[in-house]
């Protein structure tokens, strides 16, 4: 049972969500004031996979799992969460709801609004990673061979010639910074089925062309494959990266990327009116959470 307002606490730094999962119980809840009160017992907790980062007491109450990996979060060994919601599929979970982290990260991905050109395009490719991936790292490094205005501006494939510096901290400015190369990388860490992160939505913010390698089907069915580069679509990362060489070197090429609508469907609508509105991929969460707290209704 759990008295109004409902007070909802963090383990793992389940706070990180929590301008996703409040929309989400208001809308559950419409006559309930939701609160993260710290000094009260909690009525529902939201936990994540970052324990080691936030000390919490030891509590009783439903909880909600998030994960933001592909991978799940781990359960208390005491009980199972009420709901799971996973940026992953993954099969035979119960009572799971599915929302790609890209949606987590950035409320609503978008193309800068003025009219993009590939003449304004100085640069060729944008590669700002720390964590080394074998793929990534091959096609960046044929792209650097073939043209020298490719530049990385993490630990990963450092280059010292950037016209630029660009902070570990500064990934959601790369709208601004971007703006000036033809593409930026997107490639995931892992790919996992429906697991899609925020860099793709970076990349299209900067204005480029995203050069993505993740899971596909997923992809395709959030953006539309003619507004960016797939690395799978290719014999190999250093194939689509000379590929990426010789779009940015014809204009006309370039154009018909930055000319394409971003999105052909209503996915990527339905997904970010998590914050705003009602969407049947929702009914998961209010079924479950409903069940859990009737005196709420």
């Amino acid at each position: 049972m759990a008295t109004n307002p409902l007070n909802v606490g963090s383990d793992g730094m389940g706070s990180w969500i929590y301008d996703i999962t409040d929309p989400l119980l208001k809308r559950t809840f419409p006559n309930t004031t939701i609160t993260h009160d710290a000094t009260k017992p909690a009525d529902l907790v939201i936990r994540s996979h970052f324990r080691s980062q936030e000390n919490v007491a030891p509590y009783t109450c439903p909880y909600i799992t998030w994960s933001g990996e592909s991978f799940r979060v781990q359960p208390k060994t005491e009980y199972p969460p009420i709901l799971e919601i996973n940026t992953a599929h993954h099969a035979g979970v119960e009572n799971s709801l599915y929302m790609p982290h890209i949606i987590a990260e950035i409320p609503h991905t978008r193309r800068p609004t003025q009219p993009l050109s590939a003449e304004t395009k100085r640069w060729c490719t944008a590669f700002a990673f720390s964590n080394r991936i074998k793929e990534r790292e091959e096609l960046f490094i044929q792209m650097r061979v073939k043209e020298p205005t490719c530049y990385a501006f993490g630990r990963s494939c450092a280059t010292p010639d950037n016209p630029f510096q660009l902070g570990a901290s500064d990934r959601n400015k790369n709208g601004e910074r971007f703006g000036e190369f033809g593409f930026v990388n997107a490639m995931e860490n892992k790919i996992a089925p429906g697991y899609l992160t925020e860099k793709i939505g970076y990349a299209f913010a900067a204005g480029a062309v995203p050069i993505y390698l993740g899971d596909t089907a997923t992809v395709d069915d959030i953006f539309n494959p003619a507004a960016f580069l797939n690395v799978a679509n290719y014999a190999s990362p250093r194939a689509a990266g000379l590929a990426a060489v010789e779009i940015w070197k014809d204009r006309q090429k370039l154009q018909k990327y930055l000319d394409a609508p971003i999105t052909v469907n209503s996915r990527l609508a339905d997904f970010e009116a998590v914050r705003t509105e009602y969407r049947p991929w929702q009914k998961p969460f209010v079924d479950v959470l409903r069940e859990t707290f009737p005196d709420l209704n």
